[in-house]
Parts: C-alpha cells; sequence; structure tokens
C-alpha cells in the first residue's frame, strides 16, 4: 500500500463505554463498519473482534479486524488476527500472504517463513506463478533478517531519533537538507495537512520546527516531498489532494527564487504530471550540462506499481522543457513499488526505498550505482538502516558524512508505536567511554536483603524527564549502563515499602557511580477522613491511599529523605486512590470514567500491559475513574497516552498531578 502522504484521522466517536460491551453482534459490527469508514481504525479493529467473539462464524468480522490492523500497522495485532483465516483463500484473497507479511513486519522471521512455504503449498489461484515470485523474495528477506540478527559484527552506524522539537504523534516524512545544520521537512502536525517546516542544529540540538515561509499554503491541497536544485535557484515539490485517503493525487510543481522571495509554483507538464496517475518525490540533480530530475509514478509503462523514472533538460535553458519521462528499468524498478528516490551525484550512486526487492520488512532502503537508465545490482543497506518496519526518505547531509531517514519503528519511550512515521539522523556510531551505576536495595529498619525490587532509570535534561530503562534487580543488586555527561535519577520501589530516589551526574568523569538504597517499612494511612486547615478544591479531594509516601532528594546526593504524605481532607465526600502519590509535578493517563468498574474488562486487555492501572472515585458523580500511573515525564505520559489510544481508549487524555492532588486534564 503506498503512504505517499500518511494522514492520521481524526477520532469521530466516543471512546468504548461499558454499555457497548452489552451490543448484538450485529450492532457492534454495524459500529465497527461506522468507525472503518470514518477512518477511525483502532475502535474499528476492537469492536470488529468484539463481535467475532460474539458470532464467531461469521469470519469476516476477524478478517477486517485485521485489515483494520494492518492500516495501523499495528503488525502484531494483523498477524493474530488473520491468523484465524489465513487458510481460506477463496473468500479472503491472498490472506496466506497478508498473514506471513505481518508477521515478517513484526520482526517473526522464522514464523513468517513458515507461514510463507504454507501459502505458497496450498495457494491454487491463476496468479500462482507470480505469488510465488513475491514469496521467494519474502522468504529471502525473512533469512536476511535472521543473518543480521544472529550476525556479530557491530555497525559502525548509528540511527537517532531526532525528539519532539522535529516529531510529533503525527507524520514527519520527506526530509531535505540544505545545510549540515538545516533541514526541511514536511509534517501533518497542522489539522492532518501536510506542509513544510524548517529546524536549525544550535549547540548540538535540533530547534523547534516552524513552518516554511515563502510557499503558498493552499487550503486544498497538501504540500510536501521537495528538492532544492544543486544553485538553490529552483525548488520542485508535490502538490497533492487534501483528501481523507491515504492515497492521494499528486503533481509535481516548480518555483524559482526571485531575490529573497519565490515565484508563483508552476505546474510540470502534462507529459510528467499524466493524467489518471500520481507523480511526486521529486529529487534534482545537476549532472553533465543536464538538470535531471527523479520522480515516482504509477503511470503507464512502468514494472509494477510506483515506478522511479528520471526526465531532463539542458541547464542553459531558461524553460522547464524536460524530456519524455524514462523508466529507470528492471535493476531499480520491481514488480512491488519504489519510492523516495535520492541521487548522490559525488559517487554516482541512487539510494531509493522498495517493497519489490529483498527486505528486512515492508519498505527498504537499498543503493545502486549508475545514472539516467544505466543501473548495476540493487544492494539493501541493512541494519540498521533497515528494520522489520517501514524504513524511506533515506538522504545524505550535504558532507555526505550523515544524513536522515524516516520510519515508523519504534524508538525507546520517544517512539512507542509503529502507527505513525518519524524522521531519523543518522551518523558514524560515536565512540562513548561506558559507564555503570550500580548499589544494593536493602530493608532501612533491618538493612536486610530486599529481592526483585523495581529499578527506573531516568535522563534529566532541564526539565525534562525521559524513561530510559525499568528492570528487577537481580537479587538485591542492580547495574544500568549509563553515558558521559549526563544527569540521571534512579526511582526504586517494592511493594510494602516506600519509594525512593537517587539524583546524580556523570559530568565528573567517573566511570562509575555507585548508591544503595535503604527503603522503609509502608504504615497504611488510616481510612478515617482528616480535616486540613485549608479546605481541598474540586480536584483536590482525597482521603483514602493503599499507600502514602513522598521521595525527596536532600542537598546531601547520598542521602535520601522518605516523608510520611501529609494529610489530605476535604469538605467534599472522599475520593479513594489506589497507589502512592509523589511531590512535585507528575502525570497519569485517564482512560475512562465508569459508574462500574470491573478491572478484568476485556477492555483492558492490553492496557494492563503497558502500565500500572489506578482507579479514583467520584462519589458526587457516582463515577469511577480509570488510570494509567505514574509518569514523572509529560513526554513519557504522552508516549502512554498514544498507546492507549491505539488499544481502544480514544477519548483518553493527560492529568496533571502535584503533591498528590488532581490539578487538571490536559487535553493538548
Amino acid at each position: 500500500m503506498l503512504r505517499i502522504i500518511p494522514l492520521l484521522f481524526a477520532t469521530l466517536f466516543a471512546c468504548i463505554s461499558y454499555g457497548q460491551n452489552e451490543l448484538s453482534w450485529k450492532k457492534q459490527r454495524k459500529l465497527a463498519e461506522q468507525q472503518y469508514s470514518a477512518g477511525n481504525y483502532t475502535e474499528a479493529a476492537l469492536n470488529f473482534e468484539k463481535a467475532w467473539k460474539k458470532h464467531p462464524q461469521s469470519k469476516e468480522l476477524i478478517f477486517k479486524a485485521g485489515e483494520s490492523y494492518t492500516l495501523l500497522k499495528d503488525f502484531k495485532n494483523a498477524a493474530q488476527a488473520y491468523k484465524h483465516v489465513k487458510e481460506d483463500h477463496v473468500e479472503f484473497k491472498r490472506i496466506g500472504l497478508k498473514y506471513a507479511r505481518a508477521l515478517k513486519q513484526d520482526g517473526q522471521y522464522e514464523a513468517a517463513k513458515k507461514a510463507l512455504s504454507n501459502f505458497i503449498g496450498t495457494y491454487q489461484g491463476d496468479d500462482k506463478a507470480l505469488l510465488s515470485q513475491i514469496v521467494n523474495t519474502e522468504i529471502q528477506g525473512c533469512d536476511l533478517g535472521l543473518k543480521l540478527a544472529a550476525s556479530n559484527e557491530e555497525s559502525t552506524i548509528e540511527v537517532r531519533h531526532l525528539g519532539e522539537n522535529v516529531n510529533s504523534l503525527k507524520t514527519e516524512f520527506a526530509p531535505i537538507p540544505f545545510a549540515e545544520d538545516l533541514f526541511y521537512f514536511s509534517s501533518t502536525v497542522n489539522e492532518g495537512k501536510a506542509y513544510l517546516y524548517r529546524s536549525q542544529k544550535q549547540k548540538g540540538l535540533w530547534t523547534k520546527a516552524v513552518a516554511a515561509e515563502g510557499l503558498p499554503n493552499l487550503p486544498n491541497k497538501h504540500l510536501a516531498n521537495g528538492s532544492f536544485s544543486p544553485d538553490s535557484k529552483s525548488f520542485y515539490f508535490t502538490l497533492c489532494d487534501a483528501s481523507s485517503k491515504l492515497v492521494s493525487n499528486c503533481e509535481i510543481h516548480v518555483t524559482k527564487r526571485v531575490g529573497s522571495t519565490w515565484s508563483t509554483p508552476t505546474r510540470l507538464r502534462d507529459y510528467i504530471n499524466e493524467v489518471g496517475s500520481t507523480t511526486t518525490q521529486p529529487w534534482v540533480i545537476h549532472q553533465d550540462g543536464k538538470e535531471i530530475l527523479y520522480f515516482v509514478s504509477n503511470r503507464k509503462g512502468g514494472k509494477g506499481g510506483m515506478d522511479i523514472w528520471y526526465t531532463s533538460r539542458d541547464l542553459n535553458s531558461g524553460d522547464i522543457d524536460f524530456t519524455y519521462p524514462v523508466n529507470l528499468g528492471k535493476q531499480v524498478n520491481s514488480i512491488g513499488d519504489e519510492l523516495t528516490p535520492f541521487y548522490d551525484d559525488t559517487k554516482r550512486t541512487l539510494y531509493f526505498s522498495s517493497n519489490g526487492h529483498v527486505g528486512l520488512g515492508g519498505w527498504d532502503v537499498f543503493k545502486v550505482s549508475g545514472v539516467e537508465k544505466k543501473w548495476e545490482q540493487a544492494e539493501n543497506l541493512g541494519s540498521p538502516i533497515n528494520s522489520s518496519a517501514d524504513d524511506f526518505y533515506y538522504v545524505l547531509k550535504p558532507s555526505r558524512t550523515g544524513g536522515f531517514l524516516v520510519s515508523n519503528r519504534t524508538s525507546g519511550a520517544e517512539k512507542v508505536s509503529t502507527q505513525h512515521e518519524d524522521i531519523f539522523e543518522f551518523g558514524t556510531k560515536r565512540k562513548q567511554q561506558q559507564f555503570y551505576v550500580k548499589g544494593q536495595i536493602m530493608e532501612k529498619e533491618s538493612t536486610a536483603d530486599i529481592n526483585n525490587a523495581i529499578v527506573a532509570l531516568y535522563e534529566i535534561t532541564g526539565e525534562k524527564e525521559r524513561l530510559l530503562q525499568t528492570k528487577k534487580s537481580s537479587a538485591n543488586n542492580y547495574q544500568f549502563p549509563i553515558l558521559a555527561n549526563r544527569n540521571y535519577r534512579l526511582v526504586t520501589e517494592k511493594k510494602g515499602y516506600l519509594k525512593n530516589l537517587f539524583d546524580f551526574s556523570t559530568f565528573q568523569g567517573k566511570r562509575e557511580a555507585t548508591h544503595d538504597f535503604y527503603l522503609s517499612k509502608h504504615v497504611p494511612v488510616s481510612s478515617t477522613p482528616i480535616t486540613q486547615s485549608q479546605p481541598a478544591t474540586q480536584n483536590q479531594s482525597y482521603t483514602k491511599s493503599n499507600t502514602a509516601a513522598i521521595y525527596t532528594a536532600s542537598n546531601d546526593p547520598n542521602t535520601i529523605v522518605v516523608n510520611q504524605s501529609p494529610t489530605i481532607s476535604a469538605s467534599r465526600p472522599a475520593v479513594g486512590i489506589s497507589n502512592p502519590y509523589l511531590q512535585g509535578t507528575y502525570y497519569k493517563v485517564q482512560l475512562i470514567a465508569v459508574n462500574y468498574h470491573n478491572e478484568n474488562h476485556p477492555r483492558y486487555r492490553h492496557v494492563k500491559n503497558i502500565a500500572r492501572m489506578e482507579t479514583e472515585t467520584v462519589p458526587e458523580k457516582k463515577v469511577t475513574r480509570v488510570l494509567l500511573a505514574n509518569f514523572i515525564s509529560k513526554q513519557e505520559a504522552q508516549g502512554m497516552l498514544e498507546q492507549a489510544k491505539q488499544y481502544g481508549f480514544a477519548d483518553a487524555f493527560l492529568v496533571k498531578y502535584r503533591d498528590g492532588q488532581r490539578i487538571g486534564a490536559i487535553w493538548k
């Protein structure tokens, strides 16, 4: 499926309420179909699954759940859905191939190989010869993935997520390096409409992206996929219909620099922007006295779906009189799709992405030497450039020492989902001196060992805190690898004990930091309301808590002060909470508010695995809030919010807390 301008759709339906579980399978199916038509694939998938469980005779329901998950690029759940119908090739065309590809894109190469072999062994369609070729390529891709995973050879390339200054929870794509410290890119962050943005590197960090100036902002068009000519006098880009579809009709335009401004865009001629086809993703170079334009199109005469073509014109010409487009041929183009060409004229090498050559996932990045229509054999760039996810828009910086790519791969706490594309930067792996923080965890009162405690490591940058890793202690010991010149925080917890933290830095150049935690036993607080001098506000009506602890760091970096929580009450009815609260500011994700809470309800089956669930009762409203908690950084909480929405809680939102008190919702 072509993702020229990936769009994220607004949710049109409220989150699943308790009452929805009482729907008949037919009404559940109707609801799912409405959500699917509206582009709300997360809820559609869940409701198709629910309808199928109520009426398992209808295989179409679980198939449509798989289709919804595939559109979301949630390949793990897509495979789980498809496996129930993977043998039914008559009713569901090529379903065995869809199932195998979902396994492959989830990185399950062995299972994918088996599924591919089973599919082609039982398939009897008229197109079996063609599908045998496709399956063979997919199996070779699985073998390549297994080979790379088993290799002990360490890559010299490092791929880094560009962070929230550039990336958002929408889709960022098509990076254009203008200088070593300046690049442009496309984003759908503004209400799903693609436009051009720019970011500049200052003091080693990319600045907050801002909209590019001087380009038209057409209300019914996406502006994306740009390329500056080498002399910076022309800018080629794509305008696409701003429809609600994943595939848009696109055409290439050009604007020319006039002093400090840009001219009115000119559409390239009909023989390039062929009617009835899509023409997009231009990349322009100057070579041998010609301006050569590489682009992507599904026009007639190609080798498969989307192919890469080229056209050229004389550099001395003042007109956009390009030659008739020529297909790059079978060395580049396959029976699948080829996208995002970038030509490095210093090495006469074309980089592009394909899902028709031997690859690790959906789209992989390839390189091929040559020019115009004379090309050698295409070569997969391997990992870490490629992954089991989709990887494209590979482009080098002017120095050719690094560059950018776009991927929907996950990347730690910064990107927890494969459901949207982000921009990554790559370059030579930086040699870092390895540091470690380690220590023991003991009981404060008796100094006895505490085993299997949960220890979390955060990196602190300014006022932001990012969760790096969480692990159980080994016996009573813990150890984390850390980097030089960083600020960190360790948070330790164990059921029956008060939480504890330790802040430290590695700016002093020491190879190792050591800190032993001494945890105090938790003494339950009485549930009897206690009156405090100042009445609580509407959102501060807490009286009950299973545990009550605040952790703070003292002036001595080796000392942690653990305080009993202050008693909190109010003139309003009590609100029960099921977890300790922390000192300072932190966040929770409110999933839903229900009249009756059943923690074993099927709606929670996924979110239970990503974070701890809590509840808050609001007696005067006769509802119970269900939340995920607790997150020290807003960024971490937003990551969990995104996951919660993927798992069916479309109306989930962030809630801010301070010193155990609910401050209010954060809607943006």
